[in-house]
């Protein structure tokens, strides 16, 4: 059996990572027109404000990007077509092929580039809540090592 580590960020990679991502995540919710509506557009537009300033680490954004998950999730339902079955794979083994058909959502065009949204929101908040997450264990550690 061969071992091979897990290469982790540095805390430089982590930061960089969010900072493109927010960034990126901005440009996105701006094209579509995120919110749908004005007060929810101008909102959305105030929240990605200081990603698209390269700045996504300010703790005062963390209720703001919930309320924007929120509102992501209004304006995805609002894109819904219609439903459609499809089969989805939970195992294979010697007896072939076994799995479940779900019921899932059809999206129009406008709804597909908001699922892109939400896919990149979450890769966003999975790099922030990993950079601050590795800040705060430097700081714990520093504190541990100083007493």
């Amino acid at each position: 059996m061969k071992n091979t580590p897990i290469q982790e960020s540095s805390l430089d990679e982590l930061a960089a990572k969010a900072v493109r991502l927010g960034r990126e995540l901005e440009g996105m919710a701006h094209a579509v027109y995120l919110g749908g509506n004005t007060r929810d557009f101008g909102f959305v537009s105030r929240t990605l404000r200081r990603l698209a300033e390269r700045n996504p680490f300010d703790p005062r954004d963390d209720q703001s990007l919930g309320a924007l998950r929120s509102i992501l999730d209004s304006d995805l339902a609002s894109e819904v077509t219609g439903m459609e079955r499809r089969f989805f794979e939970t195992r294979h083994d010697e007896f072939g092929q076994d799995g479940e058909i779900r019921e899932c959502p059809v999206y129009s065009a406008r709804g597909q580039e908001i699922l892109a949204i939400l896919n990149a929101f979450s890769a966003f908040l999975a790099a922030r809540d990993a950079t601050l997450d590795r800040v705060a264990a430097e700081r714990a550690l520093r504190q541990l090592l100083a007493a």
